[in-house]
């Protein structure tokens, strides 16, 4: 019976991953049936198990299921690789080379990897569909707008997505929210409300109009004015409203404010303007000069789809195809950009680039690939599943699509952390070649030995007396009273030898070397000599440690395994 658990587990966690995480039971069982016809007769006996098992299945996070499968039957994984690749769905009235897509991040901090993935999505369909992909900066609240933030944006974003076609900023256009906020009024599709934030909120939600409602269009223009005014209105004292239908059974979508004043000193414009559009105005505005025909975002953004459709309509605009897509929120991981600032102000963490952060700056330091990410937008795409899912699972699956693109492209060398220097009795001279690569021809790494090696400190303390033991291509050696002695040179499996990898003591053949783990914290050791010929940012394996990539001067980041 353990055995047709397991062959249940395996078809039902395939069939989740290939059915956005949710796996079907007559699916499962057709599965089953088909590898083993014999169990069709057993349905009745079985049924209750499968159930139970697409129940627990369905239970768990998509990188999960990914995870158990790859323990339990990787070979089902790999068959999705290939012969079931995912692919983009077509976008909805989408023509070849007519698309026009934005990204448009708030300049609040560097890039984190829940960014990658929206503009990773955009990027990709802008490539399937040979369009444009403009990446807008939101800088319309200088309260919140960090400076450095605009070029840690554009340098994260080029290197994410190589199609950027052009870069905006919100606050160039002013001018232009003007315009329409202008038109808006002397139609009466907008007013100035000057009434006190508490008191409009308490008549919104009883669908009742609040006194500025009802003003004239020239008194709405009047107030316009003293909005922009150094000797009229100040921060707080008036908003620009949308007009709507106070009965719509949304409270939030009832006459919406769409500019508000605010005297703070922006980075990019001074103190040039006090009146400043809110997201949904300015966005709205923007898609339509910039020509933008499809807008990704999540389901948590229809009440804001919604709200930029009143300017669309009021305007005589066409409005984008909008695309409402699942929401992916990310357990034990602090993505808040003004948090992180705070914490690296503080010198809690270095900067955007500290490697216990899951920032793009940080992530790319250690080798992750742009493609991982990719790989990962894709298998994602326009799914409305809401998904939640633990940092540590996410980046695991992110780890598993690097390792793909990273294995075939990294040399392999020995790096011995914390090392331990060990004389072997009656070693023989020998010199040993190693492949730079195991399965493309690239040439050897060459050691001349002796009888002393340094090997980890961590690999020294599980030696055990006359257990066999075998220095990685190498020899066979073992303890004997505390002392280590060479037993033989071929690799013989009937001595189930554990490997252990190794370094000569010569200085001319090794090199000081450190490696920064995920915790912040080093490693140091000797590594072969050829690092020093490393350039920075080239990903290489340790062999029986992991991928690492190099920093220059002999320091590494550290990957994953």
């Amino acid at each position: 019976m353990k055995q047709i658990r397991e062959l249940i587990l395996k078809y039902a966690l395939q069939n989740a991953i290939l059915h956005e995480g949710k796996a079907h039971l007559g699916a499962v069982i057709g599965k089953l049936i088909a590898e083993d016809p014999s169990l069709k007769s057993k349905l009745t006996e079985i049924k209750f198990d499968v159930d139970a098992i697409v129940k627990e299945v369905n239970s768990i996070s998509m990188e999960k299921q990914l995870s158990q499968l790859r323990e339990l039957a990787p070979e089902l994984l790999e068959k999705k690789k290939k012969d079931e690749e995912p692919k983009l769905a077509e976008l909805p009235h989408a023509k070849k080379e007519k698309v026009i897509m934005r990204f448009e991040p708030s300049p609040t901090g560097a890039l984190h990897i829940g960014h990658a993935l929206v503009l990773l999505l955009n990027s990709e369909y802008c490539k399937k569909y040979a369009g444009k992909l403009i990446l807008r900066i939101a800088d319309t609240n200088p309260v919140d707008v960090y400076k450095p933030a605009y070029k840690l944006i554009e340098e994260d974003a080029r290197w994410l997505a190589s199609n950027i076609s052009k870069v905006l900023y919100q606050s160039d256009n002013i001018e232009d929210y003007y315009k329409v906020a202008l038109e808006l009024l002397k139609t009466g599709k907008v007013y100035v409300c000057t009434c006190n934030s508490q008191k409009f909120k308490e008549l919104v939600e009883r669908g009742k109009p609040c006194p500025c409602r009802e003003i004239s269009n020239e008194e709405n223009l009047n107030r316009w004015k003293l909005m922009h005014s150094l000797r009229g209105y100040k921060t707080g004292q008036a908003v620009i409203r949308v007009r709507t239908d106070l009965k719509l059974r949304n409270p939030a979508l009832r006459d919406w404010p769409a500019f508000r004043i605010t005297t703070s000193k922006h980075p990019r414009v001074g103190k040039k303007y006090k009146v400043w559009p809110l997201m949904n105005f300015a966005v709205a505005v923007d898609d339509h000069a910039q020509g933008v025909t499809h807008v990704i975002r999540g389901k948590d953004h229809i009440v804001n789809t919604e709200r930029q459709l009143f300017i669309y309509k009021y305007m005589a605009w066409k409005a984008p195809e909008f695309i409402h897509v699942g929401r992916i929120n990310f357990k034990n991981m602090k993505l808040s950009a003004s948090e992180t600032r705070e914490a690296i102000e503080s010198g809690h963490y270095e900067g955007w680039y500290d490697i216990r952060l899951p920032f793009i700056q940080a992530l790319r330091r250690r080798g992750i690939q742009r493609d991982a990410f990719v790989k990962y937008a894709i298998s994602v795409g326009l799914s409305k599943v809401d998904k939640t899912v633990e940092y540590s699972e996410f980046m695991q699956t992110i780890y598993s699509y690097n390792k793909e693109i990273v294995e075939p492209k990294a040399n392999r060398y020995f790096f011995v952390a914390d090392p331990v220097k060990i004389s072997v009795e009656n070693a023989p001279k020998m010199k040993a070649e190693l492949e730079l690569h195991p399965s493309v021809s690239r040439g050897k790494r060459k050691f001349t030995t002796t009888g002393e090696f340094y090997i980890s400190k961590e690999d020294f303390n599980t030696i055990q007396e006359r257990r066999i033991y075998r220095l990685m291509n190498l020899f066979n050696f073992s303890q004997e009273g505390g002392k280590f002695k060479f037993h033989s040179r071929e690799l013989d499996p009937k001595l189930q030898a554990r490997l252990i990898h190794w370094l000569p003591t010569d200085e001319k053949q090794i090199a000081k070397a450190k490696v920064l783990l995920p915790d912040a914290k080093f490693v140091s050791g000797f590594c072969e000599i050829g690092i020093k010929k490393l350039n920075k940012g080239q990903v290489v394996q340790f062999e029986r440690f992991g991928f690492c990539c190099s920093q220059g001067r002999n320091e590494f980041w550290y990957g994953h395994r």
